[in-house]
């Protein structure tokens, strides 16, 4: 079983990626905000149905919203593809965000209007793509202006939702402009949240299948690590109790591996093990699998295999890597290998793995380069 190492989002969803794109979550909102009371303040009836001061507070600050996205952006832009946080960045967004967020609740109503959905929402946003810090931050910004707004109210120093006007309901019906507003902020808030809880929970899932993934794998070969080998080999030795079916077990080491790192360095000592784990790969059938179990020996694991298929495998092995020559900072020079192959009709997977090194050794004293086969004592 060849593995490969890659993170879900490794390289693709950077910090400053993930910053554009909460940039780009709220920007969008404030455009629109900003272009639909812009058209309601130029309606001459606008004052009638709302409070056109409050209105226009709304929609500055929604524009220096605006204008600090956009700065942000064309300070990200450039760094999207870098590994590195970007703690500031992150910080002014979440700031920026929650006041401007804050004020339209404000002047709106924290409880007669769907604003508080769309906090929420930004609150979820901020979660799944920035930092805790900075979050943080913001929502600590947030909570310290609602309480003193909402104590300035309590204390009738400060009118709740001045945006709202009498006009703004008729017999209890709310004007066309605020009906669809509340529409549009309850929809869009409701499908952009459940959208972006899908797609964290999505990442999550991805991250979490590369962790189990990362977890098997030897980083320098790609190939299962000794942990994932050993899960296997039990696993087969267990079929093979329950149903009869043969499985092989072989161990493979590189002859005279310290010369190489030696003569060459280890640079091409890394890349004989990680041309050996190619190779490995290359001969497997889609059942075996394939690891490093550490230095440079290296297992296969062969179900539904006898003495005779096992011998084929790991021949053809021996034979390629014998005729491979290695060129590795302009030194050429070759490598073979010994391999110890059991055929493990009984016993435990483990005493298979300790009968093929023992059959190592006997290719190792016999003179390298050959494949010793066996069967469990």
């Amino acid at each position: 079983m060849t593995m490969e190492v890659r993170l879900a989002d490794g390289n693709s969803t950077t910090p400053a990626t993930l910053c554009l794109i909460a940039i780009l979550s709220g920007l969008w909102f404030f455009v629109y905000h900003w272009l639909t009371f812009a058209r309601l303040l130029a309606q001459p009836e606008a004052a009638t149905v709302t409070s056109p001061s409050a209105v226009a507070i709304i929609n500055a600050v929604v524009a220096a919203a605006c204008l600090i996205d956009g700065a942000l952006i064309a300070w990200l832009w450039p760094r999207r593809h870098r590994p590195e946080p970007v703690p500031r960045a992150s910080i002014v967004l979440a700031v920026t965000h929650t006041l401007a967020f804050l004020a339209m609740s404000i002047l709106f109503g924290a409880f007669t209007s769907p604003l508080t959905m769309v906090a929420v929402t930004a609150l979820v946003v901020g979660l799944a793509l920035l930092e805790m810090r900075a979050v943080l931050i913001g929502f600590l910004v947030s909570l310290a202006a609602v309480i003193l707004y909402q104590g300035l109210v309590m204390l009738q120093l400060l009118p709740y939702a001045p945006a709202l006007v009498p006009g703004t309901f008729v017999n209890g019906t709310p004007a066309p402009w605020w009906s669809s507003y509340r529409d549009y902020l309850f929809y869009t808030s409701l499908i952009s949240g459940i959208g972006l809880m899908l797609w964290q929970f999505n990442r999550m899932d991805r991250q979490r299948h590369a962790l189990e993934h990362l977890s098997h794998t030897d980083t320098l070969t790609g190939l299962a690590n000794r942990r994932y080998f050993m899960e296997r080999l039990q696993a087969e030795t267990q079929r093979r109790d329950r149903y009869g079916r043969p499985f092989a077990v072989a161990l493979c080491d590189a002859d005279h591996f310290k010369r190489v790192n030696d003569t060459y360095g280890h640079n091409a000592g890394d890349e004989v093990l990680r041309e050996i784990g190619r190779l490995l790969a290359d001969v497997r059938r889609p059942p075996d699998v394939v690891a490093r179990l550490g230095g440079e020996e290296f297992a296969l694991l062969l179900p539904e295999t006898d003495q005779e298929g096992a011998r084929i495998v790991c021949e053809r092995l021996r034979t390629q890597l014998r005729a491979h020559e290695f060129n590795v900072d302009g030194h050429r020079f070759q490598v073979t290998i010994s391999i110890g192959c059991v055929d493990c009709a009984r016993g435990s997977g483990e005493e298979g793995l300790k009968q093929a090194d023992r059959l190592l050794y006997e290719a190792k004293a016999a003179g390298r380069d050959r494949v010793v086969l066996g069967g469990m004592p």
